[in-house]
């Protein structure tokens, strides 16, 4: 028969003494007090391994943002415990304000709670260790457009397809190590491509000229808005590339139909692709890439 950790925490306290009631939910309470601080001090710390990530530009900010969100939730959770931890040190003080406690059920809710966060510590743990070693360990790569894409064109011709397999196989080959590694958890794979532009005018008289301009609805777009476009529209091609290089490598992968994938591209035209490299020129080909990001992370809705 399954125990629930709630269900053996109120048979503890409704079948003892009101004493060995008290000593009970004041072992609890300090086991949730020491657990929320050393878990606190984890969280912390990959948040500093995300910031130095993001300052450098190694993590984008889509990535970046995903795993804010997932660290606020885990300490949102550690907040909750240790609020509840502060009003359990308020109703243990003495014998007298916790007896009415627990004749009331209040302080029982409030310590099954506990209980239960202090028995799902090794789940959490799991968590926080992969999300270490996934923003540890996340990683880019920068394309350059002239391995994939043919001058004037958005979409990567069947011909590339051999150097497409070669240069996504070592992306898939990581993903699928973090997924595997943790294929227990309720984990995403995040996939980014961001796609970047030098400031070279399309030509008016050109086929690519016509498809952009149908695609913004806009006869008469301003160059930078043409490049934006192109930027975005390569790297969406990556994208359904992407999708097929993985397709064909899902073996690799323990429990692939449990794996989320989440895909993201977006173009940033003519914006400057390292803020590190100070001679960027006009035409200059350093600045017709596209950069890819890469992790496995805990699925948010699973937490």
């Amino acid at each position: 028969m399954k125990f629930y950790p709630f269900v053996f925490t109120m048979l503890i306290l409704l079948s003892c003494g009101s004493q060995k009631q008290l000593t009970t939910a004041r072992a609890t309470n300090e086991k949730a007090k020491k657990m929320v601080n050393a878990e606190s001090v984890k969280l912390d710390s990959i948040k500093k391994i995300l910031d130095v990530k993001a300052g450098n530009h190694t993590i984008d900010s889509v990535l970046n943002n995903d795993v804010q969100q997932i660290l606020d939730k885990l300490n949102g959770r550690l907040n909750s415990v240790q609020e509840l931890a502060l009003i359990m040190d308020a109703a243990t003080k003495s014998r007298a304000s916790f007896k009415k406690g627990i004749n009331f059920s209040d302080i029982l809710a409030k310590l099954i709670v506990l209980d239960s966060f202090n028995t799902s510590q090794k789940r959490r743990e799991e968590v926080y260790s992969m999300l270490r070693e996934s923003v540890s360990t996340a990683k880019y790569q920068m394309f350059h457009y002239a391995a994939f894409f043919d001058p004037g064109v958005y979409r990567i011709p069947e011909s590339a397809m051999p150097s497409i397999r070669e240069y996504f196989t070592p992306v898939i080959d990581s993903l699928s190590y973090l997924s595997n590694k943790y294929a227990g958890i309720a984990r995403e794979a995040r996939i980014v491509f961001v796609g970047y532009s030098d400031s070279t005018p399309v030509a008016r008289n050109g086929q690519l000229y016509k498809e952009l301009t149908t695609i913004l609805g806009n006869g008469n777009p301003s160059q930078k808005l043409m490049n934006q476009l192109l930027s975005d529209l390569r790297a969406k091609e990556m994208v359904r590339n992407m999708k097929i290089v993985l397709g064909s490598n899902t073996e690799k992968f323990k429990n692939f139909n449990t794996l989320k994938i989440g895909y993201v591209a977006y173009g940033k035209g003519e914006e400057y692709p390292s803020p590190r490299i100070a001679d960027y020129k006009s035409t200059d080909e350093r600045r017709r890439i596209v950069l890819s990001y890469w992790t496995v992370l805990p699925q948010l809705e699973g937490l």
